[in-house]
């Protein structure tokens, strides 16, 4: 009986000093345990790429066909003004270039050089009271170029979209050259006593004015950075003017007169077709 009380007390002692240790083994967590804790990763999402990060400045080109509105204007000849009107250019064409800058993901910022190729004409000048001699001077072919340099500013209404519609308008100047090629022509104002001939020397003048234009059409998205750019161009090219040598000769007498002409309120419609390139 002893012996057995004895052996009991010892199996309770023994398994009370290693309880702790089995406890720890079986409730210990282990890798991937049902008790293990959840650990929760943060993940962190690019940031959204602007038109500024990746591009600053762009390059752009285009080619336009259009017509010069209506024109008209005055002269003048030794002292003596003159009216004209009617002025109406054969169709132009022209050619741009341009670089500028994003200032926003909607708003750019450029300098464009537009040329515009000679187009040619014939006005009417009427019988100018005080110069019959002028009643078909209008048959004289004039030829007109003109050069622009403008600041524009252009507003894209969907920057990251397929289709961008876009708005803008622009200030500068206009470099103008007016071509008057020589010409003779023979006016019978007054058969009976007085046949004139009159003739136009070879001229080239140049002339500038302040210019100013609206713009608005739509940009593709051809490749990141790469636009298509189809639009409308309404140009303001201001006035511009020439000085010439006109002669007249009747059968009394000849004289060589200093004359001028001026061309006012210049106006182009351009329809524009051309590229934009990013630079990264």
């Amino acid at each position: 009986m002893y012996i057995r009380a004895v052996f009991f007390a010892s199996s309770l002692i023994l398994i009370a000093g290693t309880s702790p240790a089995l406890a720890a083994d079986i409730y210990a967590p282990s890798a991937g345990g049902l008790k293990d804790p959840v650990i929760q990763q943060e993940i962190i999402l690019p940031e959204a790429t602007t038109y500024q990060e990746y591009a600053e400045w762009y390059i752009r080109g285009d080619l336009g066909v259009g017509r010069y509105s209506d024109m008209n204007g005055s002269g003048d000849v030794d002292g003596t003004s003159f009216a004209i009107s009617g002025l109406d250019f054969d169709s132009v064409f022209s050619a741009g270039f341009g670089f500028g800058r994003y200032i926003t993901p909607h708003i750019r910022l450029g300098l464009d050089l537009d040329y515009r190729h000679n187009t040619n004409s014939t006005f009417d000048v009427g019988t100018p009271a005080g110069l019959p001699q002028l009643e078909n001077f209008g048959t004289v072919p004039l030829e007109f170029n003109s050069t622009s340099i403008m600041v524009n500013a252009v507003y894209d209404f969907a920057p990251n979209r397929r289709f961008s519609p876009y708005l803008g308008g622009g200030i500068g100047w206009a470099f103008h050259q007016i071509n008057l090629d020589a010409s003779t022509f023979t006016n019978d104002f007054d058969a009976d006593t007085v046949i004139e001939t009159g003739t136009v020397n070879t001229t080239k003048s140049s002339s500038s004015s302040f210019s100013a234009n609206l713009v608005t059409g739509v940009s593709v998205n051809i490749r990141q950075g790469l636009y298509l750019d189809v639009g409308y161009k309404l140009s303001y090219l201001g006035n511009a003017s020439m000085d010439y040598d006109y002669s007249h000769v009747d059968v009394d007498a000849g004289a060589t007169k200093s004359s001028s002409i001026e061309l006012d309120e210049i106006l182009t419609h351009e329809f524009k077709i051309g590229l934009r390139y990013d630079l990264y």
